[in-house]
């Protein structure tokens, strides 16, 4: 019996069919354990070695991807932006006129979208009544000017009043009237003084040559008075002879203190009519006195009531002035709220607005109040007007040149807000030649904050929110 060579088994690489049945597998699972352990894991080794390799491939596009994405993150710096919604306005603003006073609408002279100019009247109001308050003042005026001069006159105690050529803004019905009053004035004062000089006048006149009667009565008794005692002298030498009786004595020195009482009462007399000279001569010099005073209070009096009667008519002609509500600059007419003559206007009403023209124009815009703090004077901005098509667009450039010192709030939603406004960049406008702006015209604003890193942007709200999260019950 012949011996039975082995059987050899090739190292290859043993490639089992996905298609053989477990049948065909156990027949040769003889011969595969015969081969050896060494191919069967060199076998299975071969089978795995597509998919580490997809996994290694994973791994490191994974490693690259958040390695470069962190790298990214970390070195380029990004720029933020808080977005404001915004609208084209005037540096000085639309012009809302009004009326001090008030009054009745008598005309409209102008109509939205006509072009003014700085002067120009916009509204007539009724004038009637400004123009009857003006007269009156002006009456009054003429009549205190005719006043003072009557008064000046009675000063100087002046024969007639000199008035003054020009009375101002008078018309002659006025002048006439105050003119002739106060001439009849002065005469009748004048002739009530100098009737009451005259009687003090004759009064005195009366007293003094009551005066100087008592002194002739004095001088003829003194004289009498002389004569008797130079007859008793000689009465006396022939008493002391016997040559007459002493009754003769007795009745001369009688006769004397008759005269001596006659001429005291003479005296006296004398001394009380000097004294109504006296008074009465007072009584002249108090009447000058108290016509001057009360002179010179009347001209106080008359020159308070003329500086304020000018003063009103001042206002007055300002009131008639302003009557014709005239524009305060260049400009184009809107929203003209009163049209119809006649109708009231009340004081302050807005009657109509002007929007200035040639005037630099902004952007004004409402930030919300968390934003505020990203915001500030000289901040760069980026303008969008909705009007326009953006794609075709560029955005224009500006300069934040004013931000509310407190916030606002809209009564209408009753949400707060900053105010806000830039001026657009000259270039940016050059460089949109198609694009023209009016006031009222809507914007989005992007108000541009500083660089940040593009990883800030995702670890500030995470750590926002543990910040947050650290801190609640």
């Amino acid at each position: 019996m012949t011996a039975q060579k082995p059987l050899l088994v090739e190292k290859k690489p043993l490639a089992i069919r996905a298609d053989l049945s477990e049948r065909q597998i156990q027949r040769y699972q003889p011969a595969l354990q015969e081969a050896g352990p060494s191919n069967l894991e060199l076998d299975q080794f071969d089978n795995r070695s597509p998919l580490r390799g997809l996994v290694i491939a994973g791994l490191a596009t994974i490693l690259v991807s958040f390695g470069g994405f962190f790298a990214w993150g970390f070195s380029v710096e990004l720029s933020s932006a808080t977005v404001a919604n915004g609208t084209i306005i005037v540096d000085s603003k639309r012009k809302t006129i009004s009326h001090f006073e008030g009054g009745v609408m008598n005309r409209l002279l102008v109509q939205e979208g006509d072009k003014v100019t700085v002067g120009q009247p916009l509204i007539e109001l009724e004038d009637t009544r400004a123009r009857s308050s003006l007269r009156s003042l002006q009456a009054r005026r003429i009549g205190l000017i005719a006043k003072m001069a009557r008064l000046k006159a009675e000063q100087n105690d002046a024969e007639q009043i000199s008035f003054p050529n020009d009375f101002g803004d008078a018309w002659d019905v006025a002048m006439d009237d105050s003119i002739r009053a106060e001439t009849i004035f002065f005469e009748k004062r004048r002739e009530t003084k100098v009737g009451r000089v005259e009687v003090q006048r004759k009064t005195i006149e009366e007293h003094l040559e009551l005066a100087a009667s008592y002194d002739i009565q004095i001088e003829a008794i003194d004289r009498q008075i002389g004569f008797i005692r130079e007859h008793r002298a000689a009465m006396d030498s022939l008493v002391k002879i016997g040559a007459v009786p002493r009754t003769q004595v007795i009745e001369i020195d009688s006769r004397l203190s008759d005269l001596a009482r006659q001429r005291g009462e003479l005296v006296g007399n004398k001394a009380q009519s000097e004294k109504a000279a006296a008074g009465a001569q007072l009584a002249l010099t108090g009447i000058e006195s108290d016509f001057q005073s009360t002179i010179a209070g009347e001209i106080t009096t008359a020159r308070v009531d003329l500086a304020d009667v000018e003063q009103q008519i001042t206002a007055s002609k300002d009131v008639l002035r302003r009557l014709e509500i005239r524009s305060p600059q260049d400009g184009i007419i809107s929203n003209i709220l009163l049209r119809t003559p006649g109708s009231a206007v009340t004081p302050g009403q807005p009657l109509l607005e002007i929007v200035p023209e040639n005037e630099p124009l902004l952007v004004e815009m409402r930030v919300n109040p968390r934003d505020i703090d990203s915001i500030a004077v000289g901040s760069h901005t980026q303008v969008r007007l909705t009007a326009y098509n953006q794609r075709s667009r560029l955005p224009m450039e500006g300069t934040i040149t004013y931000v509310a010192a407190d916030q606002s709030v809209d009564e209408k939603s009753n949400s707060a807000f900053f105010v806000a406004r830039a001026k657009l960049d000259p270039a940016s406008l050059e460089a949109n030649p198609d694009v023209r702006l009016y006031p009222g015209m809507p914007a989005e604003v992007l108000i541009i904050h500083a660089s940040r890193r593009a990883i800030d942007y995702i670890t500030s709200p995470v750590l926002e929110s543990f910040h947050r999260a650290f801190r609640e019950d």
